[in-house]
C-alpha cells in the first residue's frame, strides 16, 4: 500500500514538473519571438529613416 502512494506521488511530481517545463519553455520562446520581432521592426524603421535622409539631401 505504501509503495502505491509513493509511486502515485512520483507520477504527480512528474506531471507537475513536465507541465512546469512546458510552460517555462513556452514563455521563453514567446519572449524570444517578441524580442526578435521588435528587433526586426527597429531595423526596418532605421532603414526607412536612412532612406528618407538620403532622399532629403
Amino acid at each position: 500500500m505504501e509503495n502505491d502512494t509513493l509511486s502515485t506521488w512520483f507520477e504527480y511530481a512528474g506531471i507537475i514538473f513536465f507541465t512546469f517545463m512546458v510552460v517555462t519553455v513556452g514563455i521563453l520562446w514567446g519572449l524570444a519571438l517578441k524580442a526578435s520581432y521588435n528587433e526586426e521592426k527597429k531595423k526596418q524603421k532605421q532603414q526607412s529613416q536612412e532612406k528618407q535622409g538620403s532622399v532629403n539631401e
